[in-house]
């Protein structure tokens, strides 16, 4: 027993060195070499780990059968430099432009590491023939370039190498930059420089530049124009109108939750789902201030993700708040209330290849737009998500503002509730063009993720509305954040119905209470029970001494108006009657309008609009009135 566990014991160091081993492996990988490498020929790493010997044959690269060669290593770790050799120095690796390859640089990177290169040439071979020689002419650089700066071009055709002096641009007598350089291939990716990689062109706001792309066509010689917007090194402050509108909302959305949550004591649930919807949002806004910094994109850029988070987050916490503001659901929580939270938790697992990823990689491939087309598919499915909570959404507020005009003098508020969803719809039409733009510029061979930028922004700032359009709400009509009890909320319709043995008889076949309906027009003209701002469907039913279902019916069917522009035509025929009176000839017609009873500016202004046919300023100029009171 005692030499089974003896066994077990070293087969397990072995193994525990096994697996180390393997964790501090380097692979080096050739992913292309020239078509005019010799068949027989043996290719050599050689570098700072083997004191740049040439021809080491514990170097020695094996071929594959998909033409690649591999070579794996243990026990190298960054910062190393290397080249490539067919066995001497003479026979080192060149250029894409025939000249010696200066040496690969390795910095950083975590264990295993993987490097994929490309040779393009060997110094004692004679070059492959160009498909096209490329003109690049600069017709404009940042006006905070350095007079004495050296400007450069580096991309996919010299091993990415910044400073290259055989790509190094002249400047000419118009005071635009040229180089010219052969192509030998047909697609291109590349940037401009001005000696190192901290010295890198950048876009308009400061923020890294995706590679440019440039695609061979037919006419030759080719000339590329192009325009430097900004040099990372240089851009200085990343604020911008976009910035400072992002940075403004943001504060405000926290400021809000202070507001609402201070409004009133418990907290009702509607406010605290609206709290975390603003906290969201907030972090969201900050979070794509933040990248637009160059040392914070740098040092946390994954916060680039964090915006996008929102896709699968907001729609069902909207409709959350949506329900529960209107008392359309008060069901406890349960495995269903999350279920539409399924979607943004997929999304989370989805993400966590990048969220785990190494910083520089993440920029790597974000800066060189290797993640748009997984950006732009989420993006899609996004759109259609969002597009769909909203007609649920918008169907939800209309339903409950029909039954609310039947119940609610004042109407119901929800206005709040349409002004968001008119936002939203503005933004999922210009999410849409989005699309649009962007796959009509794919189309045509352009640039399409200058338009996803632009577009994307315009996005956000429109959505960013919401905030403001909250804010100005919590200080116009605070009380829509102070929510009623449960039991004086809008009736569900099967509340409403007699709750005696009168027999249910569908409304279509019943007749009016001509009597009744005589006594409801004499009380409200003798008793003027609309003046009362706050007047509802029971207390109107409550001083007639009927049940509120008959008084809907009587409303509805012996009047053809619902509750709300039934008690608002009182209120606008008392408000043109008291316009006449000498008594109230120094009031303001604001002032009228609430002593008949409406309890807005804006209420009194539609209801007016609605059941004359005329703004209430054109009405009293056709009387001889003076609006300005």
């Amino acid at each position: 027993m005692r030499g089974y566990i003896g066994i077990g014991f070293w087969l397990f160091v072995l193994w525990g060195i096994f697996l180390t081993m393997a964790d501090a492996q380097t692979t080096f990988i050739l992913e292309r070499v020239p078509l005019q490498t010799p068949a027989g020929d043996t290719i050599f790493v050689t570098g700072s780990f083997n004191d740049w010997n040439p021809g080491d044959p514990a170097y020695i690269m094996r071929k594959r059968t998909d033409g690649k060669y591999v070579l794996t290593l243990g026990k190298l770790k960054p910062p190393f430099e290397y080249k490539y050799t067919r066995g001497s120095w003479p026979r080192g690796e060149a250029d894409g432009l025939g000249k010696p390859q200066p040496n690969r640089i390795q910095q950083e990177g975590n264990m295993p590491l993987t490097l994929a290169d490309e040779i393009f040439g060997w110094e004692d071979l004679p070059s492959i023939l160009p498909i096209a020689r490329l003109k690049v002419v600069l017709e404009e650089i940042p006006e905070n370039t350095p007079q004495d700066a050296s400007l450069f071009i580096t991309g996919s055709f010299n091993s990415w190498l910044p400073g290259d002096p055989f790509l190094k641009f002249q400047k000419m007598v118009d005071n635009t930059y040229e180089v010219e350089f052969p192509i030998y291939k047909d697609t291109i990716e590349f940037k401009i420089n001005r000696g190192n990689w901290e010295s890198v062109e950048g876009r308009k706001s400061g923020r890294a530049r995706f590679n440019r792309r440039y695609v061979v066509k037919e006419t030759s010689p080719e000339v590329l124009q192009i325009k430097v917007e900004s040099w990372e090194d240089l851009s200085g402050t990343p604020i911008n109108a976009y910035t400072i509108f992002w940075l403004m909302a943001a504060i405000q959305g926290i400021l809000l939750i202070l507001v609402i949550n201070t409004l009133q004591r418990p907290v009702p649930r509607a406010n605290l789902i609206l709290s975390l919807l603003l906290f969201v949002f907030s972090m969201a806004l900050l979070a794509r201030v933040a990248v637009y910094d160059r040392e914070i994109f740098q040092w946390m850029p994954k916060l680039l993700l964090i915006p996008d988070f929102l896709y699968f987050l907001y729609a069902p916490l909207f409709v959350a708040y949506v329900r529960t503001l209107l008392r359309v659901s008060d069901e406890a929580f349960s495995w269903k209330t999350f279920l539409p939270f399924l979607p943004f938790l997929i999304h989370f697992i989805d993400y966590f290849d990048l969220l785990l990823m190494a910083n520089r990689d993440f920029i790597n491939l974000s800066v060189d737009q290797r993640l748009q087309t997984r950006f732009e598919w989420l993006g899609g499915m996004a759109f259609v998500y969002n597009l769909v909570y909203w007609i649920y959404s918008w169907n939800l507020i209309r339903a409950y503002q029909e039954e609310a005009d039947n119940q609610f003098s004042a109407g119901s508020s929800v206005n709040l509730l349409k002004y968001i969803m008119i936002l939203k719809a503005l933004c999922l039409f210009i999410w849409a063009l989005l699309y649009i733009f962007g796959a009509y510029a794919l189309f045509k061979g352009g640039e399409h993720a200058n338009i996803t930028d632009v577009t994307t922004d315009i996005v956000w700032m429109t959505f960013s509305f919401t905030v403001f359009l909250l804010g100005y709400f919590a200080l116009k009509e605070p009380d829509i954040f102070r929510l009623p009890e449960k039991n004086n909320t809008l009736l569900e319709p099967n509340e409403i119905l007699p709750s005696s043995s009168e027999p249910k008889i569908p409304e279509q076949v019943k007749e009016i209470d001509e009597d009744l309906k005589a006594r409801l027009i004499r009380y409200m003209d003798q008793e003027e029970p609309f003046l009362n701002p706050k007047l509802n469907l029971s207390e109107l039913a409550g001083g007639l001494e009927i049940h509120s279902h008959e008084l809907s019916r009587i409303i509805n069917q012996g009047f053809n108006k619902n509750f709300n522009d039934f008690v608002n035509a009182y209120r606008v025929e008392k408000f043109k009657k008291l316009l006449q009176e000498p008594s109230f000839e120094n009031h303001t017609f604001l002032a009228i309008a609430f002593h008949v009873g409406f309890n807005s500016k804006t209420a009194f202004n539609r209801s007016f609009k609605k059941l004359t046919g005329h703004t209430p300023r054109d009405y009293m100029n056709s009387i001889g009135k003076t609006t300005e009171k």
